[in-house]
């Protein structure tokens, strides 16, 4: 079953959205009771991860809204991942989100999701009853990939406007990184200001991290105006946090946020 984008007519099941540029974004909705819960992957990864089909699952045995989605150049989505921007990845967000759901709901966002989590809560205010990050990484794009690159890998990325780089999950498989991507990351970082985020916000990280250091979360709760924000520290937990145990905990923080806010 799919979404009509003519009419707007919502359905249950996996869909297509189409962007006024012609992008197809792929997703997934269950229909169910508010809050509604949105989980947004991470860099190079999709929506058929381990965690959101957790996510999807615990909502399912809830009768809960449930959306997931595939990013531009991600999963099942049109476009060449290459050629993706933080900028064009929370607006499709925003868009999906506001297209596909009802009533109140909770971002859950994963690296390179977290920071698009808080991007679309930015924009979606109203809409945002909660937010919950894992190994969330806004700004990675400055403070962990041009602030660690060499002077070469820099000449490289502004001369030919692209850059290969190591991909430690899949060696065979190496990032090509564009220079838009960079550039455009610069309009979007927040770690330089207070985040005017004011609604619940838990965020999980793993301290033997390689992708994302855990100092970033603290500076992240830092940051973020909201007095309701808890910082979980998993002192053997990975980037991916995607072990079983860290799925029950992923899946118990998200419960214990839905049920705080249906007592509120």
């Amino acid at each position: 079953m799919t979404e009509n984008s003519e009419s707007g007519q919502l359905s249950e099941g996996g869909g297509i959205l189409t962007r006024p540029d012609g992008a197809t974004i792929a997703y997934h909705r269950l229909e169910g009771k508010t809050p509604g819960v949105v989980f947004l992957h991470g860099y190079h990864s999709d929506m058929e991860g381990t965690k959101a089909l957790a996510l999807e699952e615990m909502c399912r045995a809830q009768r809960r809204a449930f959306l997931r989605f595939d990013y531009f150049g991600h999963g099942r989505s049109s476009g060449d991942v290459l050629y993706g921007t933080v900028g064009r990845w929370a607006a499709d967000a925003v868009a999906v989100i506001g297209e596909l759901t009802q009533g109140p709901q909770v971002l859950v966002g994963s690296s390179l999701g977290g920071w698009i989590a808080l991007l679309a809560a930015l924009e979606l205010r109203d809409k945002v009853a909660g937010l919950v990050g894992v190994a969330a990484a806004p700004d990675f794009t400055e403070d962990l990939m041009w602030q660690d690159f060499t002077f070469e890998q820099r000449r490289t990325l502004m001369e030919t406007g692209q850059l290969e780089l190591p991909n430690c999950y899949e060696p065979d498989n190496p990032w090509h990184i564009h220079r838009s991507l960079i550039e455009d990351g610069r309009n979007h970082l927040l770690l330089r200001d207070l985040i005017q985020i004011h609604c619940p916000v838990r965020l999980i990280q793993g301290q033997k991290d390689e992708d994302v250091p855990w100092q970033t979360a603290i500076r992240l709760a830092d940051c973020l105006a909201s007095e309701r924000v808890d910082v979980t520290l998993v002192k053997d937990g990975d980037h991916r946090l995607s072990r079983d145990g860290d799925l029950i905990r992923l899946t118990n923080a998200v419960a214990a946020m839905l049920g705080a806010i249906q007592e509120s």
